[in-house]
């Protein structure tokens, strides 16, 4: 084997090791802004189901933030199913689905309806 040639396969392996590591990049990316896009719809969950138990808030908005979080697991589930080899059983493995993104449930109201009690007296 020539020097040429020894060359050639050194920068062929180093072309290979290079596009693995891209794609582990890629995929950690990918992971990350999976578990933002989850946490945002946890947090609009949270923040519609409180709304709508302390302050009268409306049940709808709980039901539309249960509704996205649901979509986006299964957005997700299927991601991992189509990707067995880059993503763990049960791992996310792609971005939100379009239109799921964030449900900002409506603001809370200025006054608690009677029988409600501030989170201080609690």
């Amino acid at each position: 084997m020539g020097l040429m040639d020894k060359a050639k396969h050194a920068a062929m392996q180093a072309k290979e090791s290079a596009q693995a590591m891209a794609a582990q990049g890629q995929a950690k990316v990918a992971e990350v802004k999976q578990s933002r896009s989850e946490a945002e719809l946890y947090r609009a969950l949270g923040e519609a189901y409180y709304n709508q138990m302390r302050h009268g808030g409306d049940p709808a908005a709980v039901q539309a933030a249960l509704t996205a979080l649901d979509e986006h697991m299964a957005a997700a589930q299927a991601g991992a199913a189509a990707q067995p080899g880059e993503a763990a059983p049960g791992t996310p493995a792609g971005g939100p689905p379009t239109g799921t993104a964030s449900t900002t449930p409506p603001p809370p109201s200025p006054a608690s309806p009677p029988g409600s009690a501030p989170m201080e007296d609690m």
